[in-house]
């Protein structure tokens, strides 16, 4: 095979093919009387060849890395800056962690949210705090009535903050009527400081489309692209009669965005889908050009616990595993998108990697996860559009089993 861009795309030979041509060139220049040379991997002639054979593959793979650089699907790091740069896309310095937190009140409250002011760094709204000191910002502006409510905050600060089950507990901003806040669930997500390689290639993917002839694939795509937006889905019943099986009504479109503030998503909505009715429990109301004001309404994510117990197979001392570790690692990278169905494959292979992280000592077998911590399976789908499986530490259960 000749190497070089080809039809389709770059080929190079691999290490085995190096090897074998340089070891053949060998033969043919210093035994043309027929001996046999000794190519093993303890002769001088052995070990010469398979170290020419690596530089070479070593180049090999700087030119794959080069030539992979000017695909957008495969470049990383700075080289995918300047690439994302031509579709009008920067890398995200930091994002916040987004924490539901349960306020109950014994009368009719109005608490003040961060709204158009989400990405605001000095920005303050009704505030919590956790045993740590972190400070917590209620997201949307809210009025509540007699009960208890689960609302979305944002951390204080950029980058991962990942509070314990139970700890938010303290009413930084007094507000007669609070009789008590709480998370009793986990973050649904952990911010970062700056966004992953990965991150930034799965936003300039689904952020494309807004250049789509499709208003709602247009739609989402904006959205996705706004500042502090971590996630979001839209649905649209076209049915001009009958409310669909995700509870839309007709004609009606359901969209659901975590993070980002409330200003910027209303403007995309009301700019791609004015004239259709909205559906959600937050809502904007959006000025037009002739003086007419629009609501817009949209919905935020709804956390879903999940419970998951595994048995976790020794293979080396009880006193060697750090099961502490392991726990926070899943936490860590057991992520959940929007509407994302649970099932157990997934939760095994995060497992496996947490466990090596921590030194190992065994493995995870018969790994199962249920809503109640009663009925456990394999696979849980998701509801509603809006839920989002979030994961704790005191919800990951882990028995030990001798080998």
């Amino acid at each position: 095979m000749p190497e070089g861009i080809t039809d389709i795309g770059l080929e190079l030979d691999d290490y085995n093919t190096l090897l074998s041509n340089i070891q053949n060139n060998f033969t043919n220049i210093y035994a043309q009387d027929g001996d046999e040379i000794n190519f093993g991997s303890e002769t001088p002639d052995g070990q010469l060849t398979n170290i020419i054979a690596q530089m070479g593959n070593d180049i090999r793979e700087l030119y794959q890395d080069v030539y992979n650089s000017f695909d957008p699907e495969k470049c990383t790091g700075v080289v995918q800056d300047s690439r994302y740069a031509l579709n009008y896309l920067t890398r995200e310095g930091g994002t916040y962690t987004i924490q539901n937190i349960d306020i109950t009140v014994n009368r009719t409250v109005t608490l003040e949210g961060l709204d158009s002011a989400y990405n605001d760094p000095s920005a303050a709204s009704y505030t919590v705090s956790d045993n740590a000191g972190n400070l917590w910002y209620l997201i949307d502006t809210v009025t509540l009535e007699n009960g208890t409510r689960s609302l979305p905050f944002r951390s204080q600060n950029l980058g991962l903050v990942q509070p314990v089950i139970g700890t938010i507990t303290n009413q930084v901003t007094k507000k007669l009527g609070v009789l008590s806040v709480n998370n009793s669930v986990a973050p649904t997500t952990l911010g970062v400081t700056q966004e992953s390689d990965l991150n930034f290639y799965l936003r300039r993917n689904r952020s494309t489309a807004k250049k789509g002839q499709n208003n709602l694939d247009a739609m989402l795509g904006q959205i996705l692209d706004l500042d502090g937006v971590s996630d979001a889905t839209c649905w649209v019943n076209d049915s001009p009669t009958d409310t669909d099986e995700t509870g839309t009504p007709p004609l009606t479109v359901w969209i659901i965005v975590e993070g980002g503030a409330n200003s910027d998503i209303a403007d995309v909505i009301y700019a791609n889908a004015s004239g259709l009715p909205t559906r959600g429990d937050v809502s904007v109301d959006v000025p037009a050009v002739s003086g007419q004001v629009f609501p817009v309404n949209f919905d935020r994510a709804n956390p879903v616990p999940l419970y998951i117990k595994f048995n976790f197979k020794l293979t080396a001392e009880l006193s060697a595993v750090n099961f502490d570790g392991i726990k926070s690692d899943m936490v860590e990278n057991l992520v959940y998108k929007l509407n994302e169905t649970a099932e157990t494959s997934k939760i095994t292979e995060i497992a496996s990697q947490a466990i090596l992280a921590n030194g190992g000592g065994g493995y995870a077998l018969d790994v199962q996860i249920s809503l109640d911590n009663q009925t456990w399976t394999d696979y849980i789908p998701s509801s509603s559009l809006k839920n989002k499986f979030v994961v704790d530490n005191t919800r990951i259960t882990i028995t030990t089993e001798e080998e």
